[in-house]
């Protein structure tokens, strides 16, 4: 290999570590437990009551979608969390408060809703999209 080829080698790699950290990483993320996401098949169906809040990403349909972008904003419009779900729950380490969520498809398509977390047990949001997976 050439000292070029090299250098691109590990430009390269430092790309896809950055993108890899932003899929990991919320961008902006709570005081508490960092976000969990998973899938639903046995192995990974756990409760998780320790988080406030699952959100659940799913076909109008039932069937359950996964790689799906989320952004919460509290009341005053502040984007408090963005993060990624590769499956089709996720779990989120919120305050007590009213929150308005969006969640982008890879396609693009959105579904939007306002969350009320009392602080008092879990809460659970389904979001829901028609048309095909």
């Amino acid at each position: 290999m050439t000292s070029g080829t090299i250098r691109t080698l590990g430009w390269w790699s430092a790309v896809l570590l950055a993108g890899l950290a932003l899929v990991v990483t919320p961008v902006v993320a709570s005081a508490g437990m960092q976000p969990l996401s998973t899938g639903v098949g046995l192995d990974s169906r756990q409760p998780h009551p320790e988080y406030p809040l699952k959100l659940v990403f799913a076909l109008k349909g039932g069937a359950f979608l996964a790689d799906v972008n989320v952004s919460i904003f509290d009341t005053s419009g502040k984007e408090v969390a963005q993060l990624h779900s590769p499956g089709p729950w996720l779990f989120v380490d919120l305050p007590a408060g009213t929150y308005k969520v969006v969640a982008k498809r890879v396609n693009g398509d959105l579904s939007t809703a306002m969350l009320h977390l009392t602080g008092d047990g879990q809460q659970v949001l389904t979001l829901t999209w028609k048309g095909a997976s």
